[in-house]
This record gives C-alpha cells, sequence and structure tokens, in this order.
C-alpha cells in the first residue's frame, strides 16, 4: 500500500502541529506549503513550498500541479477561508488520487456564516447566543426585553476573533452597521468559556476524540492558556451536535457554560489554535489522520486523556538563512 503524503496547506505560525504530523508520519511523508517564504511552521517539514495567495484566480490549478508532481495523496488546511475552496475542489483533486481532508462544502459554510449557524442551533434545539442579523431586528428584540446591553458585534463570516467587539451603546451598533451591512449581534454570554477537539473519522464517519479543555486566556483570537477537564454533558453536546451535520476530520469547538446550561458558539472545521493542550495530553489527531489514510477505521476513545492538566503556550523562534530562502521551492 502506498505511504501517505501529506501536504499542509497556508500552514502559518502552526509550527508545533506541523512537528506532531512529522512525529506520527514516521513511515510517510509531511510537506508544507504556504504564500510567505516567513510562515515559520513551512520550515518544520523537510520538503516546503511557496504557493500563491489562496485568492489568486490559479491557486487551486497551481495546488493541483503541485500535488501531481511531488506525488501528494492527501491535502489539509488549517485555515477557515481555504476551507470552502478545497472542499468544492475535492473531485478535482480525487481525480488524480489526492484526499482532501476537509468536510463537505454545506458544511463548512454552515459553520463559516455564524447566523446560519444560529438557525441550525435553533431547529436542532441547541442552546446558542441570541444573535440578530439586522440592526432592526436586534432594536426589536431590545425593546421586547429580549437581550440586553453590553453585547457582542461579529463579522458575518470570519475567523482568528477579527473585528469581534463588545459594545455598550446602541449608537455604537449603529455606527459598525453603518460602516458594514454583514454583521451580526450577540447576546453576551457570561460564563466559563469551553474549548473542544473532536475528530470524526473520515471512513466511518463516526465521533472517535473529544477533547475538553476550560480556557484561562486567549491571544489573538486563540487559546493561550487552558485546563483539561473531563465533562460527560460536553462529550452528549458534541455527539449530538455532530450527528448529521455531515463534518468529519479535525474539528475545534467553542462553548459557553452559563450557570450550568451549555452554549454553543462555533464550530471551526479545522484544527484549532489549542490543540497541542489535547496532543499533550494523549488526544492524537495526527496518528487517527495517518490511520484513515492507511484506509484504517479508528476506534472511538472518548474521554481518554489526562484532566486537569493546564496548557501554557510561550514563544520560540526558528532562524532561516538568506541562501535558504532563495533555494525554496516554488
Amino acid at each position: 500500500m502506498q505511504k501517505p503524503h501529506l501536504l499542509i496547506t497556508s500552514a502559518g505560525r502552526r509550527a508545533k502541529l506541523v512537528e506532531y504530523f512529522v512525529k506520527e508520519f514516521k513511515t510517510g511523508r509531511v510537506s508544507t506549503a504556504d504564500c510567505s517564504p516567513l510562515a515559520s511552521a513551512l520550515y518544520m517539514a523537510d520538503q516546503h513550498y511557496i504557493v500563491p495567495k489562496i485568492d489568486e484566480v490559479d491557486y487551486i490549478d497551481h495546488l493541483l500541479k503541485l500535488c501531481q508532481n511531488e506525488g501528494v495523496t492527501a491535502l489539509l488546511t488549517l485555515i477557515d477561508p481555504e476551507l470552502g475552496l478545497l472542499a468544492q475542489a475535492t473531485e478535482r483533486f480525487q481525480a488524480i488520487g489526492v484526499t482532501v481532508i476537509v468536510s463537505p462544502y454545506a458544511a463548512c459554510e454552515l459553520c463559516f456564516d455564524k447566523y446560519t449557524m444560529y438557525e441550525y442551533c435553533l431547529r436542532q434545539g441547541i442552546a446558542h447566543a441570541r444573535t440578530y442579523a439586522t440592526m432592526a431586528s436586534f432594536e426589536e428584540a431590545l425593546a421586547a426585553g429580549e437581550v440586553q446591553l453590553p453585547v457582542f458585534v461579529k463579522p458575518r463570516s470570519g475567523s482568528a476573533s477579527i473585528e469581534v467587539r463588545r459594545v455598550e451603546t446602541v449608537e455604537e451598533v449603529e455606527q459598525l452597521f453603518s460602516k458594514n451591512t454583514d454583521l451580526i449581534v450577540q447576546e453576551l454570554l457570561v460564563g466559563q468559556e469551553l474549548g473542544v477537539d473532536a475528530y470524526v473519522d473520515l471512513i466511518s464517519g463516526k465521533v472517535t476524540s473529544i477533547f475538553i479543555k476550560e480556557k484561562l486566556t486567549m491571544r489573538a483570537g486563540e487559546t493561550d492558556k487552558s485546563r483539561s477537564v473531563l465533562r460527560d454533558d460536553v462529550f452528549e453536546l458534541v455527539e449530538h451536535v455532530l450527528d448529521g451535520s455531515g463534518l468529519v476530520g479535525p474539528l475545534d469547538f467553542d462553548l459557553f457554560d452559563v450557570a450550568g446550561t451549555l452554549y454553543l458558539s462555533e464550530i471551526n472545521p479545522r484544527f484549532g489554535g489549542g490543540y497541542p493542550h489535547a496532543y499533550e495530553c494523549g488526544v492524537n489527531f495526527p496518528a487517527q489522520l495517518y490511520r484513515n489514510l492507511m484506509h484504517e477505521i479508528n476506534v472511538p476513545q472518548i474521554g481518554q486523556y489526562l484532566d486537569d492538566i493546564y496548557m501554557l503556550k510561550h514563544d520560540t523562534v526558528t532562524l532561516i538563512s538568506a541562501a535558504e530562502l532563495q533555494r525554496i521551492k516554488r
């Protein structure tokens, strides 16, 4: 059987995650790609490539050619905006023998559109912060006492907590909508924020791992410090949310525990920034992905990890010479 050659695109700063993949793909290969030669995670793999920006018209064509030339058998992106692109091009990659590790396009779009996700949660009976897609609907709810200030205003589609802000007055909400109508207003949830890393087997479609962490501090939209916890109610909620969703592979959930009620905030259908906490506690998604690419089904192991373990992120550096930058494959 052909050993997998995984290409991780939009590698960015996710150096530790790439290191995990290199470690777990012992009999396979891991390569990285990014549009910038200064993306630190590029250099955690032996082979790395500079590719066009994802919004350039020839991006997918470039990836297809790269995969053919370099014998790539699987593709994985680490950023939200690329998920839909790859999901739409899945059949083109399959035609040349490349497995794209991504959820179906409809499932990706469900997660990326925060108001659509809110409507989905209402239909499924899943608790979610009250969400309003227009200034008029927000003002009506405010007048009816359904929601109170302060609130959160954020882009309807977005990632990494970009342009997410707490707003104290109606006037400020109006100012934001006057500049950008593609916003949503969300009820401010006050409670413990939880991050969940989940893996849905690519072959069986079953949830095989769920890791829960209490978020203690955040930095640039990612978990900076956290504590691992075991909670049956969270395991049950995540499995309920995923049932019939179509989502597969590595997933990242944001939840809030408000006085004992669990609220779903967001689902990101890719590796979350806090995943290293899960890996270090024994929840090994790269190994599960490797087995799937070897046509093996993973056995569910829900809740089998170390709890009450703290993760503390810290800085490190990678030095690259000018000569190395010139040699990098394009």
